[in-house]
């Protein structure tokens, strides 16, 4: 696990895991977009950080994402908004977001994350 200063812990994934994504708010305006999809780069309690070849418009007020994603057989929906966004390649981008969840979901990224690192470092160490 890679430790960051300002938070309690952020968990980068070797292989990154497939997630999902919906707009759920831009410039005051709710409303439901298609399924986007990424990859999860990198999880920590608070917040997150995804590739993703769509452009999104993180410029704009208010822009409100849900991102959902599998760990451990546990579907995990986060509700966040974007930090900051750069160009990775010609055909993807990198998004690192703050989470605005409550503490239940806190509590089970945390869970979760423990438990994926044990099993992984488990089948490292058996392989």
């Amino acid at each position: 696990m890679l430790y960051r200063r300002d938070e309690s812990f952020r968990f980068t994934f070797g292989n990154p895991i497939e997630a999902t994504f919906k707009i759920l708010k831009v410039n005051q305006i709710s409303g439901g977009s298609k399924e986007g999809r990424a990859l999860l780069m990198d999880l920590s309690p608070n917040g997150l950080r995804i590739s993703s070849p769509l452009d999104l418009p993180i410029n704009e007020k208010n822009l409100l994402l849900e991102i959902s994603f599998v760990l451990n057989k546990q579907i995990i929906s986060i509700i966040a908004e974007p930090k900051w966004k750069k160009r990775t390649s010609a055909q993807s981008f990198s998004y690192r977001l703050v989470g605005l969840d409550d503490e239940e979901t806190m509590k089970i990224i945390v869970s979760e994350l423990k438990a994926f690192s044990k099993k992984n470092h488990y089948n490292d160490d058996h392989s």
